[in-house]
């Protein structure tokens, strides 16, 4: 049986420390992102917004360490998470650290408390990615019907900006939300492109990229901007009915796709459980750390080649 007696109390304090450290440290970092996520200043008697820099306002890293970075910052704040990317990575940190060292302080092994760790890290990155991919797809299927209201708010003789306001105020879910926020920076004053920049990087689609192009074309020059959006809603409804007969068409290839991919890591985590001393060679050996790690090698690159290869653009 366990006993946690039997480690060395060095290890288990320094563990323990580690872990409870970075999991107070994210959930103050997470507090504060949701609940004072705007910095006020007074200045002058007068109430002044400060918006944080975010890596949309960056320039575009050169190096594989900025490139990274600056992925990983936005992918946290296009999956529209109320929480900033250091937040993130530190409660992502710390569940890596509690679930690989509660592996290692049962089991006592610890390489398998390493491979927990990142594999409890990845499936968190994994949480966003999926919330990232629902929040776009969602804003994908409003935007028709966003665009036929817009339509039809400015051949009711509504301008451009009424038409947005009122886009924000009768939508509903994430695409909602991005226009209100389109909406209180042009209230405060930021100029069109600004706005339109700041809206497609936080949306990160083809459709909103010329949305955004469409309508300031027609803040510069003018235009028919009712016709230009009835013929933009046609256009995605005819992309968004292709992609989803090409899913439908390709759903048997991607679910034994997936179903070969699960099957190598799920057989190893039970097999860990189950059969620990059947695995010891692979931890221990020179060559099983090899086989081991060029195993996780070719799926990864599997994974990826099947990923891309059934992507619709």
């Amino acid at each position: 049986m366990f006993d946690i007696l039997s480690f060395a109390p060095t290890t288990v304090a320094i563990a323990a420390f580690l872990s409870l450290s970075a999991f107070s440290v994210s959930l103050v970092l997470l507090a504060r992102s949701l609940f004072f996520g705007e910095t006020v200043a007074e200045t002058a008697g007068s109430r002044r917004i400060r918006r944080m820099p975010t890596v949309f306002d960056q320039t575009p890293a050169t190096s594989l360490l900025g490139r990274f970075d600056q992925g990983f910052d936005r992918l946290i704040l296009e999956s529209g998470l109320q929480a900033t990317p250091s937040a993130f990575f530190l409660l992502m940190l710390s569940i890596g650290l509690l679930s690989g060292g509660t592996i290692y302080l049962v089991f006592n092994e610890i390489m398998t408390g390493i491979l927990v760790m990142g594999v409890a890290m990845l499936l968190a990155m994994g949480v966003v990615f999926v919330v990232r991919d629902r929040r776009l797809k969602a804003i994908k299927t409003e935007l028709p019907l966003t665009l036929d209201l817009m339509a039809r708010a400015v051949r009711a003789g509504e301008s451009l900006d009424q038409a947005l306001e009122l886009i924000g105020e009768e939508s509903r879910g994430p695409i909602g939300s991005e226009f209100c926020r389109v909406t209180s920076q042009l209230n405060m004053g930021m100029a069109m492109p600004a706005v339109m920049k700041s809206f497609t990087s936080r949306t990160p689609l083809m459709e909103i990229r010329i949305l955004a192009s469409t309508l300031l074309v027609h803040r510069k020059t003018g235009g028919q901007l009712a016709d230009a959006l009835e013929r933009m809603s046609s256009v995605v409804r005819d992309r968004i009915n292709y992609q989803r007969q090409m899913k439908a068409s390709t759903g048997a290839g991607r679910m034994s796709a997936l179903i070969i991919a699960t099957i190598s890591p799920v057989l190893y985590g039970v097999m860990i459980f189950w059969k620990p001393e059947h695995f010891q060679v692979l931890l221990t050996d020179p060559v099983g750390q090899s086989l081991l790690t060029l195993a996780a090698v070719l799926e990864t690159v599997g994974i990826v080649w099947v990923y891309r290869s059934l992507k619709v653009d």
